[in-house]
């Protein structure tokens, strides 16, 4: 069995290394691939670089108001990963590390590009990139640990 703490540094260096490996790959997208970009399952799934500078699934808002917004979420979504990591709730603490993982790195993106790198382009839904399958992650982490929660104490558990 896995002590708690080795749980705990596991997230945060996952956390941290899937925040390094979005940047990487943002970093190849913008400077090594050819504009048209390529196919990775072709006809289904092209990579390409596609700068966005809305908000997701490319909604249209002013720029500072969504800096505001991210940065918001980001010091909520900090509150919720310090509690649950107080609180020893693993699936929590990993949720919310997902979600802030993928957070900074668009943010990071909002500050030195103003706008951010997507590149997954799968023709039946907005471009999108990594951070935001992490972001996507960690929120249903959250949800199916809620309905468990919800579920076991509506059992009488």
């Amino acid at each position: 069995m896995v002590s708690k703490f080795w749980k705990i540094s596991l997230i945060i260096a996952s956390g941290f290394g899937l925040l390094v490996l979005e940047s990487i790959i943002k970093y190849s997208i913008v400077n090594k691939i050819p504009s048209q970009g390529f196919y990775l399952f072709k006809p289904i799934v092209q990579i390409i670089y596609t700068p966005n500078y809305n908000i997701a699934f490319s909604l249209p808002l002013p720029q500072a108001i969504i800096l505001f917004f991210i940065i918001s979420a980001l010091v909520f979504l900090s509150y919720l990963w310090w509690h649950n990591l107080k609180a020893g709730n693993i699936k929590l603490f990993w949720a919310s590390s997902l979600v802030i993982a993928g957070a900074l790195s668009n943010l990071i993106d909002r500050f030195a590009l103003g706008f951010v790198v997507d590149y997954i382009n799968i023709h039946i839904w907005p471009i999108f990139n990594l951070a935001d399958c992490l972001i996507v992650a960690g929120v249903l982490v959250y949800i199916v640990s809620e309905f468990k929660v919800t579920k076991r104490i509506s059992k009488g558990g």
